[in-house]
């Protein structure tokens, strides 16, 4: 059965707020996280669309229009849109990993040294599959 896109609208509500990092240590997290790999990715918004708790979210650019850090801005360039995981709802299924058509999807020990931040995965638009 081959995949068929349906139109899914890019997400404009969500606000980034910082989390106090004395309640994220109260919590037992899984040392792997799932990341994505921009240069892989089609924009088919799979995973969001699978994923049971719903914390995979594409979201628009605009999120970090008025980032306190000018790095956030610059780090997705001219990304269509910005690949965010809800870790504290994030069960580590691996239902998106399996259903990522590209497997652009993978968990990963986040590096030594990034004190608990990754990277933002920032996808172009030019990486967009053509609708069939």
């Amino acid at each position: 059965m081959p995949f068929t896109k349906t139109e899914v609208d890019v997400h404009t509500d969500y606000v980034v707020e910082a989390v106090d990092p004395a309640w994220l240590q109260q919590g037992v997290k899984s040392p792997k996280h799932l990341m994505l790999d921009p240069d892989n990715c089609i924009l088919c918004r799979a995973c969001e669309d699978v994923c049971p708790w719903n914390c995979i979210y594409m979201m628009s650019t605009s999120i970090v229009d008025h980032a306190a850090d000018d790095s956030v801005e610059a780090e997705i360039g001219n990304a269509y849109s910005v690949f965010v995981v809800d870790d504290n709802a994030c069960t580590r299924c691996s239902v998106c990993v399996d259903r990522c058509p590209t497997d652009t999807l993978y968990y990963a020990r986040l590096p030594e040294g990034a004190g608990g931040r990754r990277t933002m995965a920032s996808v172009p638009e030019t990486q967009r599959a053509e609708a069939e």
